[in-house]
């Protein structure tokens, strides 16, 4: 059965609108072209079906530039969860977990989803339908969901300075209103175009790691080095600094990993004041490590060191897990800052015509029974 036709809102008459605008409140010491120009606000959230109420609300709040952006981004919703379901083809269950895989969130307030949602739910009947891992399509949609919510705070801080200057002339933010949907979807092109991109170099990769070792899989272990590097004394830093000054510093470290890693080393994810490297290469994961320690020195950072494991590690929803990934963590505990320690294993798949080694000592390391031997690392100076 399909959905039942929904009674559409007779359109209020544009005099008897004002009215009620005016009798909220809504138009209150304005005139001239002011006065007309926050009409026109008023009129295009009226159309989205934003109530009187909740007009009185956000003037009250300085919130109508914020509401226009809202609308702008997101029509309102016009669907239940049990609609989109029926119209995608899913169970509700399986609706409510892909929604909530993908950071949409399952709401069961009534119409709240609109279209794109619909889309979105089609999207798991469709890889279903292309024979996709059950499994593995919700652990990869769950790093999306949790990722996207980092890239919408960093969109968001780029619109703040906007919101914050229409805050007591929301009619500014209009026109900019109608611009920021055409802004999200050029966003997303670029998102598709990377996420492609970057699965072509990842396929790439993983051939070139088969072709060396006939026992390797797309999907199963490999042999990998894995890095850690983080900030010495950071935490210091956050009981005696604001927690700004904490953000910056971290977002510091990230620009900097960013900039610096190329393939074949991979930046898997930034943790605070720390940063995940891997490689099948080991002579570029370390001169990796060598530049961010270095260019981490330049930048004026707190001092950076890192540790270097070499081993056997699982890919899994765009992390990694394994004995290597829990070696160089350890590793990295122990590194003198400005310096890059490795494993005995990690050494042994170094180029020693680019790198030098020399003994760092024995550490017992957290969660290892035995201690281990630990070596630092550099650049050989070029003749």
């Amino acid at each position: 059965m399909s959905p039942a036709p929904r009674l559409l809102r007779r359109p209020v008459p544009h005099r008897v609108q004002i009215e009620n605008f005016e009798r909220a409140g809504l138009l209150e010491g304005l005139s001239g072209s002011d006065r007309t120009a926050r009409i026109g606000v008023l009129d295009t959230l009226v159309a989205e079906n934003v109530t009187i109420d909740e007009l009185r609300a956000a003037t009250q709040g300085n919130r109508l530039a914020h509401l226009l952006l809202e609308h702008a981004l997101s029509p309102k919703g016009t669907y239940s969860i049990e609609e989109i379901s029926q119209l995608a083809g899913l169970t509700v269950e399986d609706a409510r977990r892909w929604f909530r895989a993908i950071g949409r969130g399952a709401s069961e307030d009534g119409a709240y989803y609109n279209d794109g949602d619909v889309s979105l739910a089609r999207g798991l009947k469709q890889y279903r339908d292309l024979g996709l891992d059950e499994g593995g399509m919700f652990a990869a949609a769950r790093v999306m969901g949790r990722n996207i919510w980092t890239l919408a705070d960093a969109a968001e801080a780029l619109l703040q300075d906007r919101l914050a200057a229409a805050g007591d002339h929301p009619e500014v933010a209009l026109q900019y209103a109608v611009e920021v949907r055409r802004i999200a979807d050029f966003q997303a092109q670029i998102l598709a175009h990377i996420l492609a991109t970057s699965l072509r170099e990842q396929l790439r990769s993983d051939a070139v790691g088969i072709a060396g070792d006939s026992n390797l899989h797309i999907r199963g272990s490999q042999q990998i080095g894995v890095c850690f590097a983080d900030l010495v004394g950071f935490t210091l830093l956050g009981e005696q600094g604001a927690a700004d000054d904490l953000s910056r510093v971290a977002e510091r470290l990230d620009r900097l990993a960013t900039d610096l890693v190329v393939s074949p080393v991979r930046l898997v994810k930034t943790i605070g004041d720390a940063v995940m490297l891997v490689s099948w290469d080991a002579s570029a994961l370390a001169g990796a490590a060598l530049d961010l320690v270095d260019a981490a020195r330049l930048e004026g950072l707190p001092p950076l060191r890192a540790g270097i494991d070499w081993g056997t590690a699982v890919p899994s929803a765009g992390d990694w897990f394994g004995r290597p990934v829990n070696m160089a963590s350890r590793v990295v505990a122990v590194a003198p800052a400005h310096e890059v320690v490795v494993t005995g294993e990690f050494y042994d798949e170094l180029d020693t015509d680019d790198f030098w080694c020399e003994p760092a000592g024995s550490h017992r390391l957290k969660g290892i029974d035995s201690p281990r031997e630990l070596f630092a690392i550099g650049r050989r100076s070029v003749a």
